[in-house]
Formats: C-alpha cells, sequence, structure tokens
C-alpha cells in the first residue's frame, strides 16, 4: 500500500478488506469489492481465497499481524462489519464454510464493536465521576 489516500472517502472512511489464513495480506479502497479484490491479488491470487470485509473511519482501523481487524474503542460504533466473503476469479459469494460463516462473521464482529464501544462509554462515565 501507498502513502496516498485514494483509498479514503470524502467522510474520512473506507473499506478493508483482510484475507482468512496465513500468509495473508489486506487491503484498502474505496468500495469493498475493489478492497477485496485488491486483498487478494496482493496474496497472490490464489483462489478460492476467503476474505473479510469492514466499513470504518480509516485512520482508527487496521489488520493486525494474525489478519484480524484493531480498532480505537472511541470509534467501535462507527465500524461496519461487511461480511466474510468466498472469492473466485469471477464471483463473490458470503461464506458458507463451516469454518466460517458470513453471518458467523456478522454476529462476532457485531458483538466485539458494541462491547468495545460500551467500554469505551463506561470508561468515559468513570472519568467523568
Amino acid at each position: 500500500m501507498t502513502d496516498s489516500f485514494d483509498h479514503v472517502l470524502p467522510n474520512g472512511f473506507t473499506f478493508l478488506a483482510s484475507t482468512a489464513g496465513s500468509p495473508g495480506s489486506w487491503a484498502k479502497a474505496t468500495d469493498p469489492v475493489t478492497a477485496a479484490r485488491n486483498a487478494c491479488k496482493y496474496n497472490g491470487s490464489r483462489y478460492p481465497e476467503f476474505v473479510q470485509i469492514w466499513y470504518g473511519p480509516d485512520c482508527d482501523i487496521n489488520v493486525t499481524d494474525f489478519g484480524g481487524i484493531s480498532w480505537k474503542h472511541s470509534t467501535a460504533n462507527a465500524i461496519v462489519p461487511i461480511g466474510f466473503f468466498k472469492m473466485t476469479q469471477s464471483t463473490m459469494k458470503p461464506s458458507q464454510d463451516e469454518r466460517m460463516t458470513h453471518e458467523g462473521f456478522m454476529d462476532e464482529n457485531q458483538r466485539q464493536f458494541k462491547k468495545s464501544s460500551e467500554y469505551y462509554l463506561e470508561q468515559m462515565v468513570g472519568d467523568a465521576a
């Protein structure tokens, strides 16, 4: 990824895609399909490929060494999980793989972001008291 910000939307948000498995790769773009396709391309275009996608503040979301997402508690409520997809050269479909389904990804991510946001709010109330 270059130092340019062509992956950032006017509102400061971006789509972040990360390939599942090791080794993996990631990409940011102004739309989810481009982010997913670029993540696959940067990972050697080995299909089929599983890709997870999020939408959030560009400066606050990043990919960890293990392919997951890291974020700031203060903006957790602004991050939207887009899904977990099985990519081929010509298709992008919600994963039905038993190891991780699209629905499982969505449920887990929404739970994590909600918990993170609640934690941040509790800290803010505690600091104000």
